[in-house]
């Protein structure tokens, strides 16, 4: 896992659902965790409290939080989610497709299909020519957490010694 492999887990900061669920694995198995949240979810108390680091994004929208999401990140891993993750998965597809310097590596979590719709919503777009490059070469859809530690292991970048 992450944990073992020594890596560093970035993610929103929440402390249910399955980002709770990875932050707690992670934290439990020693693991270092970097929480990037919005300040209007501090007041909330659904912020995961034993963070290494909490980075705390401001401002109106959600978009300093993705920035900084992504500058803390070397790739970018969406897991089942709803529209939050959907924004963010799709911003770091789109940056990818579109080869900004800013871009990482993108993959998603497919588990029970959940993400088949996009799959087939990418498909669609590339048959009638609407995106740059294929599908897959924009997001690498793995089909289990294995598989997608794998992905990551092998994005990792190339100056790091691990």
């Amino acid at each position: 896992g992450v944990a073992a492999a020594g890596d560093v887990l970035v993610n929103g900061g929440g402390k249910f659902g399955g980002m709770g669920a990875m932050n707690t694995a992670c934290r439990r198995r020693g693991g270092k965790i970097v929480c990037v949240i919005h300040q209007q979810f501090l007041v909330d108390g659904v912020d995961f409290e034993e963070a290494d680091e909490m980075v705390v994004a401001t401002g109106s929208s959600l978009g300093d939080r993705k920035r900084l999401l992504a500058a803390n990140a070397d790739v970018i891993v969406a897991l089942p989610g709803g529209i939050g993750t959907l924004d963010e998965l799709l911003e770091a597809a789109a940056l990818a497709q579109l080869n900004f310097d800013s871009a990482k590596p993108v993959a998603l979590l497919n588990i029970d299909g959940y993400y088949d719709g996009l799959l087939r919503q990418l498909d669609r777009a590339s048959r009638d020519r609407l995106l740059k490059k294929p599908p897959a070469s924009i997001i690498y859809p793995a089909t289990s957490v294995a598989d997608l530690l794998a992905w990551c292991d092998a994005h990792r970048p190339s100056n790091d010694t691990r």
